[in-house]
């Protein structure tokens, strides 16, 4: 699927948003319009996946209980334990593979956003603010690093429970002029287990190598675990920032 632009709401003035969903998620645009932001703010469709994806994992995994249970209740010790470890092991290396592609995908539709922004009415005249949620702070980095032909006002980025890695930060210090907002949770499950090498900013602190590119006041970070569903429920604790995400854009409250 083609990256795609969505309408949420529409202005003459005020900022633009731009808002990124991440891995087979996206908000809905009653939720968007509920955070009651000023401005123009637009849902970025990319080719994120679907649930349905799932199907194909989750029938090896159902397979491997189908015939390890009985092999168990059988006293087939041995049969039943494989069946079990072989499905679960399946259903992992499948949805492993299943991620790396939407994650190659994320960088790809990355790369391809600021050269679809030229259509929105405004643009290189009004602040821009990046909202990423999950592989959408993907998303958002490889537009980030793609911006060079483009001449935009990209005022704040919002990350929120983000696969993008905490590292690397501050080359792209100069793509934005205002702040890096990293709302994150060290209790988030879903980011715990996410076959990627690097430690993720949606469960930590931005990583600053260099003061002089990405200063202190420029990088603002929200634990934000209290907030969010309980860490038992692992995809609606991964999920739930956009219910609370408008509040960190106001410069008011960070104040």
């Amino acid at each position: 699927m083609p990256i795609t632009l969505h309408t949420i709401a529409e202005s003459n003035s005020g900022p633009i948003h731009l808002v990124i969903g991440g891995y087979r998620s996206r908000p809905t645009a009653n939720l968007l319009r509920s955070a009651g932001l000023a401005g123009s703010t637009y849902a970025v469709h990319w080719a994120s996946g679907r649930w349905s994806e799932a199907g194909a994992s989750v029938g090896v995994a159902a397979r491997g209980v189908r015939f390890g249970i009985p092999a168990l209740k059988a006293g087939r010790t041995l049969l039943g334990i494989g069946s079990l470890a072989g499905g679960a092991g399946g259903a992992l290396v499948m949805g492993a593979g299943q991620f790396r592609h939407r994650y190659f995908c994320a960088r790809r539709d990355g790369g391809l956003l600021p050269a679809m922004l030229r259509g929105i009415p405004g643009i290189t005249k009004r602040p821009l603010i990046l909202y990423g949620h999950s592989l959408g702070t993907v998303v958002i980095r490889s537009a980030l690093e793609s911006l060079d032909e483009h001449h935009y006002r990209i005022e704040d980025v919002v990350l929120m429970g983000g696969m993008a890695s905490r590292r690397g930060w501050e080359p792209l210090a100069e793509r934005f002029a205002g702040r890096l907002i990293n709302l994150y949770s060290p209790r988030d499950s879903i980011l715990s287990i996410a076959p990627v090498w690097d430690r993720v900013v949606g469960t930590g602190e931005v990583h600053r190598a260099c003061e002089k590119l990405l200063t202190g006041n420029r990088v603002i970070t929200h634990n934000v675990s209290g907030l969010l569903p309980h860490p038992l429920n692992a995809v609606a604790h991964h999920s739930g920032y956009w219910r609370h995400f408008g509040r960190y854009v106001n410069r008011d409250e960070q104040s």
